[in-house]
């Protein structure tokens, strides 16, 4: 009965994921032809949508995962085969065991995709589609520590680049500019610099300890391999920048214990609200589940950044609780 409960539920998740990825890929092409140009052709664009296929597969998992849980937890219940393992001395808990071991083995290779392969087929993706884009001029801006930089990027070069040095007052101390800038390995070298207020000139200066990581970075934090998120989040300065980017690496990383969570006390919840043959009534029960639980995190890690509590307790909580009800509920029937 492990067996069959197992490979049913596989069998009902990749199904599932081939349901909406492809409804997903079939709406971002729709998207895709309004960009179609000379430079972008039909083959491109498929190729394009190729490459992200994996990074949406990846977004859409646990959505799919609590949806496939409780269409199978349905299909085992109407077929009798729950009963029959009840009466074979199986516990619901461990039916329910076996329905999630799937589900968690795909939901923590997701964090193997996000970390080693998402990316560079996002990059590919980008570089695909945004290729002609390369050679214009992004300006952003960055502060760490006590330094605040303005600064240009034209394709790899670094350009156009103004320090201000605030002092311990936050004040104004003094303003650094250079045309050009390199990024080193713990620190920006900036050539033929010029201090506006000393009138001193470099022929190169260094701004120390400076960010190395996240600099001209092409792609959005969803995209970014989690270790890339992390290096970023410790060389960030402004606190409610930090709290941002850790509440997006927070909410990845534990995206397979929350979508466990919520598949918990849907299941439980499922046992309650439907009789026999109510599988539509599941698959919409599902994804108001998950995005319903998806909203509150949202909501939890927004309060977490303005009162400067840390995102990963604005998540892991709401998530340890609900799996804490969901358990009991389960063995409460």
């Amino acid at each position: 009965m492990d067996k069959i409960f197992f490979w049913e539920s596989l069998k009902i998740l990749f199904f599932v994921c081939f349901l909406v990825l492809s409804l997903d890929l079939l709406l971002n092409l729709v998207k895709e032809l309004e960009d179609l140009n000379n430079d972008y052709s039909f083959g491109k664009m498929f190729k394009y949508l190729f490459l992200i296929s994996l990074g949406r597969l990846c977004e859409i998992l646990p959505l799919c995962a609590v949806i496939s849980a409780i269409l199978t937890f349905g299909f085992l219940s109407d077929s009798g085969e729950l009963i029959a393992a009840q009466i074979l001395g199986k516990s619901l808990s461990s039916s329910v065991l076996n329905i999630l071991k799937p589900i968690i083995i795909v939901l923590f290779l997701t964090l193997l995709s996000f970390e080693f392969f998402t990316p560079t087929l996002e990059s590919a993706a980008n570089n695909l589609k945004y290729k002609k884009e390369e050679i214009v001029k992004t300006s952003q801006w960055i502060q760490k520590d006590n330094v605040m930089a303005n600064f240009s990027f034209e394709k790899s070069r670094g350009s156009d680049v103004i320090l201000y040095f605030l002092g311990p007052d936050k004040k104004l101390s003094t303003i650094v500019e250079a045309e050009s800038f390199e990024v080193q390995e713990d620190s920006w070298q900036l050539n033929n610099a010029f201090e506006n207020i000393n009138k001193k000139e470099f022929e190169a200066f260094y701004w120390k300890n400076a960010p190395v990581v996240g600099i001209n970075e092409k792609l959005g934090l969803k995209e970014m391999s989690l270790s890339q998120v992390f290096k970023i989040l410790t060389q960030t300065g402004p606190e409610r920048e930090r709290k941002k980017i850790s509440y997006e690496f927070w909410k990845k990383l534990l995206e397979p214990f929350s979508a466990i969570a919520i598949i918990l006390l849907s299941l439980s919840l499922s046992l309650i609200l439907f009789s026999k043959n109510k599988n539509l009534e599941r698959l919409l029960f599902g994804s108001l589940m998950a995005f319903g639980f998806n909203l509150i995190l949202k909501i939890f890690g927004n309060i977490a950044i303005i009162n400067n509590v840390s995102p990963s307790l604005a998540i892991l909580l709401p998530s340890l609780l609900v799996a804490l009800i969901g358990i009991r509920m389960l063995k409460l029937n």
